[in-house]
């Protein structure tokens, strides 16, 4: 089907085996596997001994994956058998259940926090608007005492000058002869004293 190898021979392929022939005036680069026999099997062996970067590279110390089974070592005695799904899926499921559980209670201790802070924002709230409308009562009573004050320092004041009124007009009278005196003038009723 065209990938047969063909059984005739043609000019460009040998009939034999390609075998590597030494010639003195050629300098091949890479001669291939080092054999014990050969001209170059020398010079190769210790142009590999001398390279330094190819015994750093052979210090390197070797190291397995801890799972042994991802590569293809089919005689390793330390290989660990597969792990059975089962127990790691009921090992799951169990997980889940418990942390879906776990977010429900929490889920729940948030609702009723939240419907806490609810009625505690409304008490608060109710607490403000009570103490705003007592402050605003309060001011009132402020403004009434302070017009009280006023009134009774007024008061004091008009008393002052009635009582000294009625100390000028009874000197007043008494420069009066006996029969012109009126009779002693008093502003303050006599329960009252």
């Amino acid at each position: 089907m065209g990938n047969e190898p063909s059984t005739g021979t043609s000019p460009n392929t040998p009939a034999t085996p390609k075998t590597p022939v030494y010639h003195p005036h050629i300098t091949v680069v890479n001669s291939g596997p080092i054999g014990a026999s050969g001209v170059g099997g020398t010079s190769a062996n210790s142009s590999i001994t001398d390279d330094s970067d190819l015994n750093k590279l052979a210090a390197i110390p070797k190291f397995l994956p801890i799972l042994r089974s991802s590569i293809n070592l089919q005689n390793d005695p330390m290989q660990i058998p597969h792990l059975e799904n089962g127990p790691l899926l009921q090992l799951s499921i169990r997980l889940q259940t418990h942390f879906r559980l776990c977010a429900e209670v929490v889920q729940n201790e948030q609702t009723q926090i939240l419907s806490r802070m609810k009625e505690v924002d409304t008490r608060s709230n109710a607490v403000q608007q009570r103490l705003n409308d007592k402050q605003k009562r309060f001011h009132a009573y402020c403004e009434q005492s302070k017009k009280l004050r006023d009134v009774a320092t007024s008061l004091r004041r008009l008393d002052q000058s009635l009582t000294e009124l009625a100390d000028r007009m009874r000197a007043i009278n008494l420069c009066l002869p006996p029969d012109d005196q009126l009779r002693p003038l008093s502003f303050r009723d006599k329960s009252i004293e």
